[in-house]
């Protein structure tokens, strides 16, 4: 049975905006939609002609009828009309339980992008609805014209929200000849998320569609990821009208709903704030084929023996003169062979000792000095689990992106879900146009052509060569089933 969201906000007559966005946005995140009508426009792609603000006493019954029956997961809650809708919809706030509370957006409409009011509200309503829900979305109007903050910089308006009591906000900073910049911050995170400029001037109900798109990702992917997949939802539509998709109407085009993101045209850049986007670093010399991962210079140089494609070292809690002692070791054991090495975390030890590359985990790309690794001239991979940490690699341009873990493994704690086979076909379709891709978490033998057959290009293994009774065999019997999944991929195609 599908999760439920709700759209309370004004009807658009012409379709592009409001409930009528709000709920093709749902359907798109798989959701079942439902609605709480505040007011009735009367407007088309050119001009609000009349506004009918539905009575407060009839948004009460909407909200009580649907909470009866169709408990939200998420709810979005866009143009209300009039303070004492407003009034009604706080009521209801302040009244839902504190467990299994929906996730609450705000987007502080007052005007359709066609022109015309669609209602103020007074300073402490709005003072009100900021407390009350989880995000708010201002873009740049609306943070000039309802709060007075300067829109110009995007991260300090955010953070001026959240000190007048937002818990998180996500400002729109623009998609169309206005630079595609966003910025997020929640008590958390705090990041900016930075799309391609597209020669139009927006779309009717894409600001709409964000807010709506936002609550959808939090209910389908985590917290981090919601304001990703957002962005990816309206530059999708957005990058349709740019290459002139028909639009109905005389006017402002509205948003067109094209499905669950999934081009790699959209991927925005996540940048955590302080930080610039990355230098890019160096391509791989030649596909990543067979990947082991191990904990020793000595199953490096057993590695290298067995022809293994890529090596990974990765050791933890050696003391100094050990560290670079076995790193260095592992570079003399790859030199002159076909393997290559990539260190886990150590980039500096890597660095002095001219291993291939290095590979970072998110917590150990926050801290990373990462010009300096790509002035070395040594490649990079990064590990992903999410929609926000794939977007937040993408900053950087590495070498490669690893995905898992794809099934669940006891190697290390983990802080996501198995990704699956068919969460990594969808990783795969998204990136493989711009990075070598490697899958990772769990996969052994009989795993293998399955997670192959997603066309992810290769497959990293921690234990099924280590543990296993005869490496060389596993190796060879490795190898076969990464044929067996990519002539599985051939035949699909």
């Amino acid at each position: 049975m599908p999760d439920v969201a709700w759209t309370i906000a004004g009807s658009d007559s012409g379709g592009g905006a409001g409930i009528q966005a709000d709920l093709l946005t749902f359907h798109d995140f798989g959701l079942h939609g439902a609605s709480v009508v505040t007011c009735v426009t009367a407007q088309n792609t050119t001009a609000l002609a009349d506004n009918h603000v539905v009575p407060a006493p009839t948004v009460r019954a909407q909200l009580q009828a649907l909470w009866g029956d169709l408990p939200p997961a998420a709810i979005k809650i866009g143009a209300l009309g009039s303070p004492d809708n407003a009034s009604a919809v706080l009521d209801f706030l302040d009244a839902l339980p504190n467990e299994d509370r929906p996730f609450v957006v705000w987007d502080p409409v007052c005007h359709a992008s066609v022109g015309g009011t669609l209602g103020v509200l007074p300073d402490d309503t709005i003072d009100a609805m900021v407390r009350r829900v989880d995000v708010v979305t201002p873009n740049a109007e609306e943070l000039a014209d309802t709060w007075r903050i300067d829109p110009e910089n995007p991260a300090q308006a955010a953070g001026s929200l959240r000190n007048r009591g937002a818990e998180r906000v996500y400002v729109t900073g623009g998609h169309g000849e206005t630079p595609g910049l966003d910025h997020w911050e929640s008590p958390t995170r705090n990041f900016s998320v930075q799309g391609e400029t597209l020669p139009n001037r927006g779309a009717h109900g894409g600001g709409c569609s964000l807010s709506s798109a936002l609550a959808a990702a939090t209910v389908c992917e985590d917290e981090d990821s919601a304001p990703v997949l957002a962005h990816m939802y309206v530059h999708q539509g957005l990058r349709a009208i740019a290459r002139g998709v028909d639009s109905p109407g005389a006017g402002r085009p509205p948003l067109p709903h094209l499905g669950w993101p999934g081009d790699a045209e959209d991927l925005p850049r996540v940048v955590d704030a302080g930080r610039a986007v990355g230098p890019g670093f160096p391509p791989l010399s030649r596909p990543i084929g067979l990947y082991a991962v191990v904990g020793s210079a000595d199953w490096v140089r057993r590695c290298v023996e067995l022809r293994v494609d890529t090596v990974q070292l990765r050791v933890k809690d050696l003391p100094a003169p050990a560290l670079r002692r076995a790193v260095a070791q592992s570079v003399a054991a790859t030199e002159g062979s076909s393997t290559r090495l990539f260190v886990n975390d150590f980039w500096r030890e890597a660095i002095d000792a001219g291993a291939y590359g290095v590979h970072l985990g998110q917590e150990d790309l926050t801290d990373a000095d990462l010009p300096a690794i790509a002035a070395s001239g040594i490649r990079l991979g990064v590990s992903t689990h999410s929609y926000y940490e794939i977007a937040r690699a993408h900053a950087v341009a590495p070498s490669y992106v690893a995905i898992g873990p794809i099934y669940a493994t006891s190697t290390k704690p983990m802080k996501f879900a198995p990704q699956g086979v068919a969460r990594l076909k969808r990783w795969v379709n998204l990136l493989k146009s711009r990075y070598p891709l490697a899958a990772i978490g769990g996969i052994d033998i009989e795993r293998a052509p399955g997670v192959m057959a997603t066309g992810v290009g290769s497959i990293a293994v921690v234990r099924a060569i280590t543990e296993a009774p005869d490496p060389a065999d596993a190796v060879t019997s490795l190898r076969a089933a990464m044929r067996a999944g990519h002539a599985d991929v051939r035949l699909s195609q």
